[in-house]
């Protein structure tokens, strides 16, 4: 079972590149090492730059930490060291669980790997927020593991890895807003236990230690560039009002999600909010108001916002080791691990397999997903196609990454500017016999050239790439499969 967790991992570890906000990451990166200090506006888009909010300071400045350490592998190792640092953090991912728990135990690690295949099959690791799910889940350890120990400890081993994990944390990814919940979630609840014997309550002087470490670490949070900011900048995270929201699955409830993509994941994940809850319910912990919190609690905010349900996926694999190897002797629940385990596997892995070959073949870009090709040909012609680059948003994050922040992009997946949402939306919509909107757009921000692709995802042509195309004042100068570069004629 180890052997086997270990193929499966190693196989999602291997993947090519696919997230499109990886390569502005990357970039914005390289861009903080070279000028030493952190953008405050947008350095990649095309002028007019949205007016500073929140909002746009907290994707500039936010994950500053983590852009660094992946360019500084970057610059060690190319492409590859990004491929290590997804090992370096399945490598602090196992650590946890060597603490946390006996792998050595067969259906511990069935829990493991169960869990491992579910976070990675949606989930990039080189994404910042996948820094945010793994730092829930030693900040979760750290807490469940001190509160059961009942014999008093000191404060030190709370209180100096506490504040250390928390300071990272804050200046990595904003989900660290959830971390600070859980610290106050804990020291709350475990006050209340007070109340009664029959909750199990700390001993006074424990008590104590976890305050001041909660307190500490919560201290230590505010040690980043949105201490104040990230706040102002919540009402908007998840508001269905906020038109870049209403436009991004990630946002939808799990429900949704599943209507829109009909991603049978989705039903995996369902799957395991129940499974998890029956345990629950057998198990000794089911009195424990600490527990029960912390995996209802992530379980309602994985299916209200799909972004979310990684935390409920890492809370659920820590208490279902813990179950499996001190609690479960039941063959049905077993049972039930193993078929899940099954057709997990089976379901999200198949696909993985055509990939390993992509990233075999052709690096670990992969070349069929973004526009390498014409990305080359624009690096190599910069004098004689010069000006604004408007490409598909997917592939904006790329384009940012082999071209600027020297040639300006027209919109990329950070969103920056609603109106700038709104205006690409609708730059899409090609009607027959009256003007295009897209040509008055390209008039109004300067845009020189455009990289396209020919064909949809579903195989349909790109209506755009064929208006363009057929207009006299676009001159297509590059074509290779599936991109090409159109050049306005001066």
């Amino acid at each position: 079972m180890i052997l086997l967790t270990l193929l499966l991992v190693g196989i999602y570890l291997s993947r090519p590149l696919y997230d499109p906000d990886f390569y502005w990451h990357l970039k914005t990166g390289q861009w903080i090492w070279q000028h030493k200090s952190l953008p405050h506006t947008d350095i990649f888009g095309i002028p007019p730059f949205p007016e500073t909010s929140p909002r746009t300071e907290f994707i500039y400045t936010s994950y500053w930490l983590l852009q660094l350490m992946l360019y500084g592998l970057y610059s060690l190792f190319g492409m590859s060291g990004i491929i290590l640092f997804r090992w370096i953090i399945a490598g602090i991912s196992l650590l946890i669980c060597l603490f946390w728990t006996n792998i050595r135990n067969w259906y511990v690690t069935a829990v493991i790997a169960l869990g491992s295949v579910l976070l990675l099959e949606c989930y990039f690791i080189e994404r910042p927020q996948f820094v945010s799910f793994v730092c829930f889940g030693i900040l979760l350890v750290i807490l469940l593991h001190s509160l059961d120990q009942r014999a008093d400890r000191s404060l030190w081993s709370t209180l100096a890895p506490l504040p250390v994990l928390m300071i990272v944390w804050a200046n990595m990814h904003g989900g660290f807003l959830i971390g600070q919940a859980i610290l106050i979630y804990c020291v709350v609840v475990e006050g209340i236990k007070f109340c009664h014997v029959s909750l199990g309550p700390l001993s006074a002087r424990n008590y104590r230690i976890l305050v001041i470490s909660s307190i500490a670490a919560l201290l230590a949070s505010c040690i980043n560039p949105n201490a104040v900011n990230l706040f102002r900048y919540l009402p908007e995270i998840f508001s269905g009002n906020i038109y870049v929201n209403a436009n991004n699955l990630e946002e939808l409830s799990l429900l949704q999600y599943f209507k829109e993509s009909r991603d049978y994941t989705m039903v995996l994940y369902g799957a395991s909010i129940v499974f998890t809850g029956v345990a629950l319910m057998f198990s000794q912990y089911r009195k424990n108001i600490t527990w029960v919190g912390i995996l209802g609690g992530t379980a309602v905010m994985g299916c209200l916002h799909m972004r979310l349900m990684p935390f409920f996926l890492v809370a659920a694999t820590i208490f279902m080791a813990r179950f499996f190897e001190a609690e479960c002797c039941a063959i049905k629940g077993r049972v039930v691990l193993i078929a899940m385990l099954a057709v997990t596997t089976l379901y999200c892995v198949g696909d993985e397999f055509p990939r390993l070959y992509e990233s075999a073949k052709s690096g670990w870009v992969p070349v069929q997903q973004f526009p390498v090709r014409a990305a080359d040909f624009l690096s190599t012609n910069t004098n004689t196609l010069s000006g604004n680059i408007y490409t598909t948003m997917y592939w904006g994050g790329y384009m940012i990454w082999r071209v600027g922040p020297e040639r300006k992009i027209f919109y990329d997946s950070r969103t920056l500017n609603v109106q700038r949402a709104w205006e690409y939306d609708n730059s899409k919509i090609v009607t027959v016999n009256q003007r295009p909107y897209w040509k008055g757009l390209f008039a109004t921000y300067n845009i020189r050239v455009a990289v396209l692709p020919k064909y949809e995802a579903d195989g349909s042509p790109n209506v755009l790439t064929q208006s363009m195309y057929a207009d006299p004042e676009w001159t297509m100068v590059f074509a290779a499969e599936n991109e090409l570069v159109l050049v306005r004629d001066r």
